[in-house]
Order: structure tokens, then C-alpha cells, then sequence
């Protein structure tokens, strides 16, 4: 049975940088709609299912606001 993931963003934090768009080798975020409190418009993650739990996008963040964990 092959892992799955679970994507948490820190939606008021995220300053909508998109360095985790750019990175993630599966496609797994798209460009958001919704602004947050600061006025920036944070990624979403639109295919979580995808998720290979590379990291990436943890790494990525230059905010700390992102983090990716197996779902038991």
C-alpha cells in the first residue's frame, strides 16, 4: 500500500512566495484565490493525493509554513 501524506499551511503566515509551487515535483499545489489577513494570496494544496512526502516544499518555504506528514 503505498504512503499518503498530509499537507499543512499556515495560511495567515504565508507570504505567497510560490517557492513551493516551483519545487514540488508532483504538481501537488496551485496558485491560490484567497488573500490572508496580510493581503498576500497563499498556494493551495489542490492534489494532495499526489504527495510523495518529498519535502520539498518544507524545505522551500522561507516562512517555516508549510509541513508534511504520513497519514497513519
Amino acid at each position: 500500500m503505498a504512503k499518503s501524506f498530509v499537507i499543512e499551511l499556515d495560511f495567515e503566515a504565508c507570504k505567497g512566495c510560490g517557492y513551493c509551487l516551483e519545487v514540488c515535483p508532483r504538481n501537488v499545489f496551485d496558485p491560490g484565490r484567497a488573500f490572508n489577513a496580510k493581503g498576500h494570496q497563499p498556494p493551495v494544496a489542490a492534489r494532495v493525493d499526489d504527495c510523495v512526502g518529498c519535502q520539498g516544499c518544507f524545505y522551500a518555504c522561507p516562512d517555516f509554513c508549510l509541513e508534511v506528514t504520513c497519514r497513519e
